[in-house]
Protein backbone atom coordinates (compact mmCIF):
# COMPACT_ATOMS: atom_id res chain seq x y z
CA UNK A 1 0.00 0.00 0.00
CA UNK A 2 1.54 3.48 -0.75
CA UNK A 3 1.50 6.24 1.90
CA UNK A 4 -1.61 8.36 1.81
CA UNK A 5 -0.03 11.29 0.18
CA UNK A 6 1.68 8.60 -2.59
CA UNK A 7 -2.00 7.48 -3.13
CA UNK A 8 -3.91 10.88 -3.51
CA UNK A 9 -0.94 12.05 -6.11
CA UNK A 10 -2.03 8.81 -8.34
CA UNK A 11 -5.22 9.35 -7.83
CA UNK A 12 -4.84 12.63 -8.95
CA UNK A 13 -2.83 11.43 -12.04
CA UNK A 14 -5.00 8.88 -12.83
CA UNK A 15 -7.53 10.70 -13.28
CA UNK A 16 -6.02 13.19 -15.38
CA UNK A 17 -4.94 10.22 -17.61
CA UNK A 18 -8.37 8.67 -17.83
CA UNK A 19 -9.91 12.37 -19.04
CA UNK A 20 -7.17 12.98 -21.55
CA UNK A 21 -7.11 9.09 -22.85
CA UNK A 22 -11.23 9.38 -23.31
CA UNK A 23 -11.21 13.23 -24.76
CA UNK A 24 -8.11 12.69 -26.90
CA UNK A 25 -8.85 8.53 -27.91
CA UNK A 26 -12.64 8.22 -27.54
CA UNK A 27 -13.24 4.77 -27.02
CA UNK A 28 -10.13 3.78 -28.62
CA UNK A 29 -7.68 3.89 -25.50
CA UNK A 30 -10.86 2.46 -22.85
CA UNK A 31 -8.56 -0.37 -21.43
CA UNK A 32 -6.39 2.22 -20.58
CA UNK A 33 -8.71 3.58 -18.31
CA UNK A 34 -10.39 0.59 -16.94
CA UNK A 35 -6.65 -0.34 -15.96
CA UNK A 36 -6.09 2.90 -14.15
CA UNK A 37 -9.47 2.65 -12.06
CA UNK A 38 -8.75 -1.26 -11.28
CA UNK A 39 -5.04 -0.35 -10.07
CA UNK A 40 -6.57 2.22 -7.81
CA UNK A 41 -9.12 -0.99 -6.01
CA UNK A 42 -5.59 -2.52 -5.82
CA UNK A 43 -4.00 -0.05 -4.04
CA UNK A 44 -6.95 1.49 -1.82
CA UNK A 45 -7.31 0.84 1.67
CA UNK A 46 -10.91 0.47 1.37
CA UNK A 47 -11.77 -0.59 -2.00
CA UNK A 48 -15.54 -1.74 -0.89
CA UNK A 49 -15.92 1.78 0.44
CA UNK A 50 -14.78 3.48 -2.63
CA UNK A 51 -16.66 0.95 -5.45
CA UNK A 52 -20.02 2.05 -3.99
CA UNK A 53 -19.10 5.88 -3.73
CA UNK A 54 -17.68 5.68 -7.10
CA UNK A 55 -21.28 3.72 -8.42
CA UNK A 56 -23.22 6.41 -6.53
CA UNK A 57 -21.70 9.22 -7.87
CA UNK A 58 -20.95 7.89 -11.30
CA UNK A 59 -24.89 7.18 -11.84
CA UNK A 60 -25.86 10.27 -10.81
CA UNK A 61 -23.22 11.89 -13.12
CA UNK A 62 -24.10 9.26 -15.94
CA UNK A 63 -27.29 10.32 -15.44
CA UNK A 64 -26.80 14.09 -15.72
CA UNK A 65 -25.15 13.64 -19.30
CA UNK A 66 -27.50 10.88 -20.73
CA UNK A 67 -30.26 14.00 -19.72
CA UNK A 68 -28.33 16.75 -21.19
CA UNK A 69 -27.56 14.38 -24.66
CA UNK A 70 -31.17 13.77 -24.95
CA UNK A 71 -32.27 16.83 -24.40
CA UNK A 72 -29.03 18.21 -27.42
CA UNK A 73 -26.92 19.99 -25.30
CA UNK A 74 -24.36 17.09 -25.94
CA UNK A 75 -23.83 15.04 -29.59
CA UNK A 76 -21.34 12.64 -29.56
CA UNK A 77 -20.35 10.84 -32.45
CA UNK A 78 -20.48 7.66 -31.65
CA UNK A 79 -21.60 6.26 -27.89
CA UNK A 80 -18.85 7.56 -25.51
CA UNK A 81 -17.72 4.47 -23.28
CA UNK A 82 -15.38 6.57 -22.55
CA UNK A 83 -17.29 9.17 -20.39
CA UNK A 84 -18.99 6.65 -18.53
CA UNK A 85 -15.40 5.54 -17.46
CA UNK A 86 -14.53 9.04 -16.53
CA UNK A 87 -17.23 9.31 -14.51
CA UNK A 88 -16.19 6.12 -12.25
CA UNK A 89 -12.71 7.42 -12.45
CA UNK A 90 -14.17 11.28 -11.13
CA UNK A 91 -16.00 9.80 -8.48
CA UNK A 92 -12.93 8.32 -6.83
CA UNK A 93 -11.26 11.59 -6.75
CA UNK A 94 -14.57 12.66 -4.54
CA UNK A 95 -12.31 11.04 -1.12
CA UNK A 96 -8.81 11.46 -2.34
CA UNK A 97 -7.37 13.85 -4.26
CA UNK A 98 -10.21 16.67 -4.37
CA UNK A 99 -11.13 15.66 -0.69
CA UNK A 100 -10.08 19.23 0.24
CA UNK A 101 -13.25 20.47 -1.27
CA UNK A 102 -14.84 19.02 1.75
CA UNK A 103 -13.26 21.71 3.74
CA UNK A 104 -14.75 24.53 2.38
CA UNK A 105 -18.16 26.09 2.13
CA UNK A 106 -20.63 25.05 0.14
CA UNK A 107 -20.97 28.37 -2.20
CA UNK A 108 -17.16 27.86 -3.01
CA UNK A 109 -17.95 24.17 -3.96
CA UNK A 110 -20.69 25.54 -6.37
CA UNK A 111 -18.42 28.27 -7.67
CA UNK A 112 -15.26 25.72 -8.19
CA UNK A 113 -17.80 23.40 -9.67
CA UNK A 114 -19.51 25.76 -11.83
CA UNK A 115 -16.28 26.53 -13.57
CA UNK A 116 -14.34 23.83 -13.21
CA UNK A 117 -17.41 21.35 -14.27
CA UNK A 118 -17.90 23.35 -17.27
CA UNK A 119 -14.46 23.82 -18.20
CA UNK A 120 -13.72 20.64 -18.31
CA UNK A 121 -16.82 20.18 -21.01
CA UNK A 122 -15.65 22.76 -23.09
CA UNK A 123 -12.01 21.86 -23.39
CA UNK A 124 -13.77 18.36 -24.37
CA UNK A 125 -15.48 19.89 -26.77
CA UNK A 126 -12.44 22.47 -28.31
CA UNK A 127 -10.70 18.78 -28.47
CA UNK A 128 -13.40 17.27 -30.16
CA UNK A 129 -14.96 14.69 -27.91
CA UNK A 130 -17.82 16.30 -27.88
CA UNK A 131 -20.06 18.57 -29.96
CA UNK A 132 -22.09 21.29 -28.19
CA UNK A 133 -25.04 22.36 -30.91
CA UNK A 134 -26.45 25.15 -28.59
CA UNK A 135 -22.87 27.10 -29.26
CA UNK A 136 -20.36 27.81 -26.56
CA UNK A 137 -22.30 30.62 -24.35
CA UNK A 138 -26.01 28.44 -24.26
CA UNK A 139 -23.88 25.25 -23.38
CA UNK A 140 -21.59 26.88 -20.95
CA UNK A 141 -24.63 28.66 -18.87
CA UNK A 142 -26.63 25.41 -18.73
CA UNK A 143 -23.22 23.23 -17.84
CA UNK A 144 -22.25 26.30 -14.71
CA UNK A 145 -25.98 25.99 -13.78
CA UNK A 146 -25.67 22.14 -13.38
CA UNK A 147 -22.23 21.99 -12.14
CA UNK A 148 -22.37 24.86 -9.56
CA UNK A 149 -25.51 21.98 -7.96
CA UNK A 150 -24.34 19.17 -8.93
CA UNK A 151 -20.49 19.25 -7.51
CA UNK A 152 -21.67 20.11 -3.60
CA UNK A 153 -24.00 17.59 -4.05
CA UNK A 154 -21.94 14.74 -5.29
CA UNK A 155 -19.34 16.29 -2.16
CA UNK A 156 -22.14 15.33 -0.22
CA UNK A 157 -22.81 11.50 -1.36
CA UNK A 158 -19.10 11.58 -0.94
CA UNK A 159 -19.19 12.85 2.61
CA UNK A 160 -21.89 10.38 3.82
CA UNK A 161 -20.18 7.92 2.02
CA UNK A 162 -16.71 8.44 4.23
CA UNK A 163 -18.70 8.73 7.28
CA UNK A 164 -20.66 5.57 6.91
CA UNK A 165 -17.80 4.11 5.75
CA UNK A 166 -15.51 5.00 9.12
CA UNK A 167 -18.87 4.18 11.56
CA UNK A 168 -19.02 0.25 9.47
CA UNK A 169 -15.10 -0.31 9.97
CA UNK A 170 -15.03 1.35 13.87
CA UNK A 171 -17.85 -1.15 14.57
CA UNK A 172 -15.96 -4.34 13.26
Amino acid sequence: MPNPKLFIILNALSFQLVWWAGVLAGNQLVLLSILLILGHFLLSQSPRQDLQLMFLCAVVGMSVDTVLTWVGVFVFAETPYWLALLWLAFALTLRYSLVFFQKIHMFWQALFGGVFGTLSYIAGAEFGAVMLPYGLWVSGIVLVVIWSGLFPVLLLISRGEHAASLTQESQQ
